[in-house]
């Protein structure tokens, strides 16, 4: 009687213990994908304030130049919208239960490398925003077209940058929860295991 007791003991305690690794693995991800959510949410809004904005004043620019700016603002957060929107359905149908650890890691650096690479090119869109005003100078027929872009650019990829580097920072909070729920996983020639701790 004593060995069934302590049997059924220690299923309870692995079962606990195994629910609530469940548990926080659930919660990690919840709050993961509650960040991305928010995030596409912010990308989503800057690109159609911008748009309608935009799209106001280019009935009623005050020079050539200033029209080709808003033009541009406009294209460049259609691009935005059309980012924002696959991300924040994916935020919002993804049940954060059902990815299991190998699909939690892998999802959490994917997005971060997805970020460093975009602050790359943000800094690129920057600097060809420089360079196209520049360019301006000497070129008296593109001048207007050059200058607007090259200010949508400064301006787009500003945002993106300061987005995108935002955005990383938050998700890295979670890096140390993330290493917590590592620690629990173990790995030897038989395979990968729970490392279950009483």
């Amino acid at each position: 009687m004593k060995k069934i007791l302590f049997i059924a003991s220690l299923v309870v305690l692995f079962t606990f213990d195994a629910w609530s690794q469940g548990y926080d693995l659930t919660s990690f991800n919840t709050e993961r994908l509650q960040v991305n959510k928010i995030g596409m949410i912010v990308l989503g809004s800057w690109a159609l304030g911008n748009m309608g904005t935009n799209a106001a004043l280019l009935r009623n620019p005050s020079s050539v130049e200033q029209g080709h700016f808003y033009r541009m603002n406009i294209f460049w957060n259609v691009v935005n919208l059309a980012l924002a929107v696959p991300g924040l359905r994916h935020s919002i149908i993804t049940d954060p239960a059902s990815l299991n650890m190998a699909e939690t890691v892998s999802e959490f650096h994917q997005m971060g490398k997805v970020l460093i690479f975009n602050a790359g090119l943000d800094i690129a869109y920057i600097t060809g925003g420089f360079l196209l005003k520049e360019m301006a100078k000497t070129r008296e027929n593109k001048r207007d077209i050059m200058r607007g872009y090259g200010r949508s650019l400064i301006l787009q990829g500003g945002f993106l940058l300061a987005f995108d580097i935002v955005l990383f920072t938050v998700l890295q909070t979670k890096n140390s929860k993330l290493t917590q729920l590592l620690s629990n996983v173990t790995m030897d020639a038989n395979g990968l295991g729970l490392a279950f701790k009483f």
